[in-house]
């Protein structure tokens, strides 16, 4: 039989990677790593879109890629690309353009996508083994950060600048000074301080990093090539960059026998990589050489250890939510209910719904946050809450999820979903209806503690011959519960064609 094998492209800023892959039992054997320097981003950050000419160079290599690919009977070839495509006004005929010419569809990754599957990525390399501490990428035209509490990643955050994008925004005033490293550390400063007003770091922790230059900041340190990874002290980091920074660009391309352009974006990383660890306060650095490519290759080799790897990670998901929700001071015993009860709903009609587990993730989330929007105004929280959780970024949910999430939280008042309201009618056809069905579901779940007091002692729910019976016994008064639950219950019908009934039993 055949091994299994898969080839994967990565189109970066600066570089064209790719991987072919065969299956190696629980894990992965690279098999072919090409990778062409191509500087994508110098168009993008400069002009804001590709080139023609870049688009003829990039052809010529993925064309040389497949044909690669082909040799290894591999017909189709797994095309990714990053923040140089994504921040391209012309992304759309640039797309269009590499389909006609090389067959080849490339897939847009949005920036949470990219950094979800590197810290995926990283846990899966470190297989649990990093409990508190702090994973960074630095790409060329993006930078993320992840805070680890307890083996969950508490908070994430990307910052939209990388090597090769600091670089092109610095460039003019390279020349006018000598301290070049100083501008660079003060501009990326800007964004890290703010930091700390977030979240704390706790003692004890690791910092890892992870990027293009981190090979090269290897090699420097005389590591040995092709090995993944390597653990220096940070005084021997400090050391190595304190070097470093003193050079010029052409000086650091002689001296370490890099190319001129990775030597712009040397010093520009490395001042990132600094700062990071200045902030997770530990005692070491280690570098991770790993890329989408090999992301991408686990997942179609193994999916069904996707799979799991990607329902381990809903614990990050939901650990992030709740920190957020906490920076918005939210009602923690409500939302806790809510839950609670939207997630016995859920699971009680899964034959009628047709959603999935990945679904009821996203109605997790938005039990969590959907009160947030409380913390800027009582009036119409609904709405801040709609406009909160649409700029959040939750490393494990895409922007389209949250943007789903967000309507979700914004339906779970007395309004329900409209195609005349501008962020309904935005969606596509699916994604409508499973706005609906989830804000049915939180609808009810919220109105069985309308009164955030969480009365009822027990609550049951039985689905059967197309009535939805929840089952309930209380002490105090829950007139308020069962109002709500009246008028909720509308919306829940129209959706499924469900009656809804409380059936209430008082203790006594």
């Amino acid at each position: 039989m055949a091994k299994k094998q898969v080839a994967v492209i990565d189109i970066g800023s600066s570089y064209i990677r790719m991987k072919i892959f065969e299956d190696k039992k629980s894990s992965i054997k690279e098999l072919e790593h090409l990778e062409m320097p191509l500087y994508l981003g110098h168009d993008t950050f400069k002009d804001g879109q590709i080139s023609f000419q870049r688009v003829d160079k990039l052809c010529d290599i993925l064309n040389s890629y497949k044909k690669l690919a082909n040799s290894y009977g591999l017909n189709k070839v797994h095309t990714y690309a990053t923040t140089a495509f994504r921040e391209a006004l012309n992304k759309e005929y640039v797309i269009e353009l590499v389909k006609l010419r090389t067959g080849i569809d490339i897939a847009i990754l949005d920036d949470l996508e990219e950094k979800t599957m590197i810290y995926q990525e990283i846990k899966r390399i470190l297989n649990g083994k990093i409990k508190n501490g702090v994973m960074t990428y630095v790409g060329s035209g993006s930078l993320g950060i992840a805070v680890v509490e307890k083996g969950l990643i508490k908070y994430s955050q990307n910052i939209r600048i990388g090597s090769l994008k600091l670089s092109e925004i610095l460039e003019p005033v390279q020349g006018y000074t000598k301290k070049f490293h100083v501008i660079v550390e003060q501009y990326i400063n800007t964004f890290i301080d703010v930091l700390g007003n977030f979240v704390k770091i706790t003692k004890q922790n690791e910092f890892i990093a992870t990027g293009k230059e981190i090979s090269i900041i290897g090699k420097i340190l005389g590591e040995q090539q092709g090995k993944r990874q390597f653990k220096i002290s940070r005084n021997t980091y400090n050391n190595l960059y304190d070097t470093i920074k003193q050079l010029t660009s052409e000086q650091i391309s002689e001296k370490h026998s890099i190319s001129l352009e990775l030597a712009e974006t040397l010093i520009p990383s490395m001042a990132m990589f600094k700062i990071l660890m200045d902030f997770s306060s530990a005692d070491s650095f280690v570098g991770y050489d790993i890329s989408l490519c090999d992301f991408i290759g686990f997942k179609e080799l193994h999916p069904n250890k996707f799979k799991e790897l990607t329902a381990s990670f809903y614990e990050d998901v939901m650990n992030q939510a709740r920190y957020i929700a906490l920076r918005f001071s939210y009602d923690k015993n409500h939302a806790a209910a809510v839950l609670d009860y939207s997630l016995k709903i859920f699971d009680s009609i899964k034959e009628i719904h047709g959603l999935n587990d990945r679904h009821r993730l996203l109605l997790s989330v938005s039990c969590i946050l959907h009160d947030t929007g409380k913390f800027l105004n009582l009036k119409s929280h609904y709405q801040h809450s709609y406009n909160v959780i649409r700029n959040l970024e939750i490393a494990g949910l895409s922007n389209e999820e949250l943007e789903i999430i967000a309507n979700i939280s914004k339906y779970h008042s007395d309004f329900s979903p409209s195609i005349y309201d501008d962020n309904y009618k935005e969606l596509s056809l699916e994604n409508r209806m499973l706005v609906s069905k989830l804000s049915a579901i939180i609808k009810l779940g919220d109105s069985l503690d309308k009164s955030h007091l969480q009365k009822f002692s027990n609550l049951n729910i039985d689905f059967k011959e197309n009535v939805l019976k929840v089952n309930c016994t209380f002490k105090e008064d829950i007139t308020l519960e069962e109002w709500a639950f009246e008028n909720k219950s509308v919306f829940f019908n129209n959706v499924y064609g469900i009656k809804a009934l409380l059936l209430k039993e008082r203790l006594m």
